[in-house]
């Protein structure tokens, strides 16, 4: 019977992303905040590189990352062709294998396709982080504090700017599933608390159009992800979030579904894939408005440390 449960959970945790996706897509004035690690769950308490005995500490025990590169091919706006995202963390401190803190930064590029060849700078969202994480049983907590913000690149021939500051306090929980096999799916619960929300709107007769970043208080987010075993070497990758953030009258909706294939090594995953995302502000033209991406790309990342 805990079996059944456990299997229900993973099933449940990964589609509520698509159901948020697709519920999405029919809301006609949706916003919430873009967040670079949306579609993560960071746990350097995973890698299988570290691992101390029990009230061992060691300071600066390790560093991982991840980088992606891909289209929105499949569906989009004239804001979105092309991203890039890199993002690193440091464990600057570990006692066993139960409590870790560590600093992380990640930066998320995008470029539309408004020059002769179809790659022009538009947008960098930026994120820097304070992270705590502890194991207790199979679980892990975490908490910590991320600064974010926004800027638009090469906006001169546009002529309009956006510009965006915010910051959050954030409360994780990290939960393993079995489906198919042990532990072969994992589903995390985050709450941010915004202690700093802003944004610069040029021309200035757009700063009044919905939503009000000033009126952003916080932000629910669930992601979930589950890995299956494709022949010997390889693995078949779902994964998904969903996010509702709160304004001071509406709550509000974004959430992804991604499937990957790809394999694992000592140096790290690499990850072919496909993915539909719905973003309920972009947070890149002036006048905010909603979008729906879809296309392709790859991954390499740390093993173990960022799910599944």
């Amino acid at each position: 019977m805990p079996q059944i449960y456990s299997k229900i959970s993973a099933t449940v945790a990964l589609l509520i992303g698509a159901i948020i996706f697709l519920s999405g897509t029919s809301v006609t004035e949706s916003h919430a905040q873009r967040l670079i690690e949306r579609d993560k769950i960071l746990n350097p308490l995973e890698s299988p590189n570290v691992s101390l005995d029990d009230g061992e500490t060691q300071w600066l025990s390790q560093v991982g990352g991840w980088g992606a590169f891909g289209t929105y091919a499949l569906s989009r706006d004239s804001d979105h062709m092309w991203y890039q995202e890199l993002g690193a963390y440091a464990e600057i401190y570990r006692r066993g294998n139960r409590s870790s803190l560590a600093i992380t930064s990640q930066i998320e590029f995008i470029a539309d396709a408004s020059n002769d060849i179809n790659f022009s700078p538009r947008a960098i969202f930026w994120e820097e982080g304070l992270l705590y994480s502890r194991r207790y049983s199979s679980s892990t907590f975490q908490v910590g504090y991320y600064h974010r913000c926004k800027h638009d690149i090469d906006n001169l021939r546009i002529g309009e700017e956006r510009t965006q500051v915010f910051g959050s306090a954030l409360a994780r929980v990290i939960v393993p599933a079995s489906f198919l096999k042990e532990n072969d799916a994992v589903f995390s619960f985050q709450y941010d608390h915004y202690t700093i929300t802003w944004e610069d709107r040029i021309p200035a007769e757009f700063e009044q159009l919905s939503p009000g970043w000033d009126d952003l208080r916080s932000s629910l987010k669930m992601n979930a992800a589950w890995k299956l075993p494709v022949g010997e070497s390889a693995n078949l990758h779902f994964d998904s979030y969903g996010m509702g953030a709160l304004f001071d009258d509406e709550m509000l909706f974004s959430g992804k579904f991604r499937v990957e294939i790809g394999r694992s090594q000592r140096a790290g995953d690499i990850r072919f894939g496909i993915y539909a995302e719905y973003l309920a502000d972009s947070g890149i033209p002036v006048q905010p408005k909603s979008v729906t991406l879809a296309g392709f790309g790859v991954r390499i990342m740390t093993p173990g440390s960022i799910a599944h």
